[in-house]
């Protein structure tokens, strides 16, 4: 479903009750997995195109909506430390910035204080409701239908700009690419024991080959591909075993007469609105090719964006094919460490080797791609605002901001989602570099540069200023339909 709108609301003070008729209901219409399992759609349906008009809603919670509804401190505990105090907490300090909003990188421009919703409001955000469709027509009728269902319970934060409420609507293109020009969402985690690894699993048992692989379309992971990709679900889903032979689950319910599990199969989103200034990065862009190459050329400015994310904007990483290859411009079955180990084909600061470093951060290889698992995400990225065509070198909408609308899950807000932001993206020193921070990251540093590795010498690039800016965003617990359904009946006081 291309067409997407990001809702952000709070609650009604004082309506308990009709918040615990509008959760009860909502819980019905959540998407689901299995056809007949309520009055929401299904992945079933959706995946058998019966003629049933697409559309999707999820519902996330914020810890101050989960307050809201009287969670008492012992269940409320049961929730991590990271969601608990939020995305962007108030300084206590006025002239010190919080050490979250440091970790995170959310400073200049980004600092939470000029954010559009969120942030360091006294406007709380209570939850979010995505919304999902086949078209745009669908998408807003769907939008309006959600704002009239909650209107009793719960209204639309308004942005702060003054531009109505924060409805953020989001679009997938045919060619699956962002507003810089790359093809996105290529590189994601496979969860062990879904249907794409039960069917890898077996197709390994019956045929080895690279090409047996292709045959399948792209619909099994190479025995290379589940060594890369498969990930335990307890690392994208609480109350299962993660990669540490570990459960996270809610331990206040145990031994309780009638009380739910209210972590398990809920994750906690991660979400964030994130501007992309495209002219500046393809000034930038053009400015670099001319001082490495001495030409503006399309095919030298192709390859130093190519260079700055690690694939080309067809999806093409930089990382040689090898021999078991899969022959797709897309593909992701590859290591760094034994492939690339010194950087000379995708550089060690590019975008996609520090969100993803696979085996090259580590004792050795294979230990480094086992505890690179730990601090997986699954992420999906929606664009935002007017496309641009980047061939015309002008903008095919004129005013509104464009961007992507930053989606992660994960059962580990620290040890997933932020230490990849601080610890990887924006480390100056990630990989043995010595200065510079992830060349689309928001963080902003004086003396930023990248660093493209060559012979004799490397070659070092200064970077003006971030392409990308934070508008808005918060942590969310996105709770599974028994959970949302148990939230109901606490909320009204049962």
């Amino acid at each position: 479903m291309p067409f997407s709108a990001y809702l952000v609301w709070r609650f009604r003070p004082g309506q308990r009750d009709a918040a615990r008729h509008w959760l009860a209901d909502v819980a019905e219409r959540l998407m689901r997995v299995e056809r007949g399992a309520g009055k929401g759609p299904s992945i079933q349906a959706l995946k058998a195109a019966d003629g049933t008009n697409p559309r999707a809603i999820n519902l996330a919670l914020t810890a101050s909506g989960l307050r809201k509804l009287d969670l008492d401190d012992r269940r409320l505990r049961q929730f991590s430390l990271e969601f608990l105090e939020g995305m962007a907490p108030k300084p206590t300090v006025p002239t010190q910035i919080p050490r979250r909003s440091n970790l995170l990188g959310d400073a200049g421009d980004s600092l939470p204080a000029h954010w559009n919703w969120g942030g360091w409001s006294d406007d709380d955000v209570d939850g979010m409701l995505l919304l999902y469709a086949a078209d745009e027509p669908t998408l807003h009728a769907l939008v309006n239908a959600e704002i009239q269902a909650m209107k009793a319970a719960a209204e639309p934060v308004a942005d702060r700009r003054g531009s109505g409420p924060v409805i953020l609507k989001g679009r997938l293109y045919d060619d699956r690419k962002e507003h810089f020009g790359f093809k996105d969402g290529i590189s994601q985690p496979t969860i062990e024991g879904s249907p794409l690894a039960k069917r890898s699993r077996q197709r390994l048992k019956q045929k080895t080959s690279a090409a047996a692989y292709e045959e399948e379309g792209g619909k099994a992971l190479s025995e290379k591909g589940q060594r890369i990709s498969l990930v335990k679900p307890g690392e994208f889903l609480l109350g299962y075993v993660n990669e540490r032979r570990e459960c996270i689950s809610d331990g206040s319910a145990r031994g309780q007469a009638n009380a739910r599990d209210l972590l398990r199969n809920g994750t906690y989103m991660v979400f964030r609105q994130l501007e992309q200034d495209v002219p500046a990065f393809e000034d930038f862009v053009a400015s670099v090719a001319e001082r490495l190459h001495g030409s503006t050329d399309p095919d030298k400015i192709e390859d130093v964006a190519a260079r700055l994310v690690g694939r080309y904007r067809s999806g093409e990483p930089l990382v040689p094919r090898a021999d078991d290859s899969p022959d797709k411009p897309d593909r992701n079955d590859f290591l760094f460490s034994h492939e690339d180990g010194a950087g000379l084909a995708c550089p060690i600061g590019a975008h996609i080797r520090r969100a993803n470093p696979r085996d090259a951060i580590g004792p050795d290889p294979d230990t480094a791609l086992r505890l690179s698992k730990m601090h997986r995400i699954i992420r999906r990225g929606r664009p935002y605002g007017t496309r641009r065509d980047s061939e015309q070198g002008k903008s095919n909408g004129t005013g509104a901001g464009r961007g992507v609308a930053f989606i992660a899950l994960n059962a580990d807000i620290a040890g997933q989602f932020e230490m990849i932001q601080h610890s990887w993206l924006n480390n100056a020193h990630f990989g043995g570099l010595y200065s510079g921070t992830d060349p689309l990251g928001h963080a902003p540093r004086t003396g930023d540069e990248f660093a493209i590795q060559q012979r004799p010498t490397n070659v070092h690039v200064e970077r003006p200023r971030p392409f990308v800016t934070v508008r808005g965003g918060a942590y969310f617990f996105l709770p599974g339909i028994n959970a949302v359904r148990a939230l109901a009946t606490e909320a009204s006081g049962h």
